[in-house]
């Protein structure tokens, strides 16, 4: 097994937030990263419904999530 580390975001003490000309929440670039992510896999509903029995059958349906969503977002803008 491999032990994954995270790091925390700093929270932005009040006195930052008044300095920025922010009041109450302010999201934080990282996390606001990881909410948008969860949101995109939420609307597949392959992955909201079914419950995988081992981690390898779960992992490839959550990249073929994102795959389905990276595709879409091609065909919708060609460049």
């Amino acid at each position: 097994m491999t032990k994954i580390q995270f790091e925390l975001s700093p929270k932005m003490s009040r006195k930052q937030k008044e300095a920025l000309g922010k009041k109450g929440f302010v999201p934080i670039k990282a996390r606001w990263v990881v909410e948008c992510s969860n949101a995109w896999v939420e609307r597949c509903k392959i992955l909201v419904k079914n419950f995988e029995r081992t981690l390898k059958n779960a992992n490839q349906k959550l990249k073929l999530c994102f795959i389905r969503l990276m595709l879409k977002r091609l065909l919708a803008h060609p460049s």
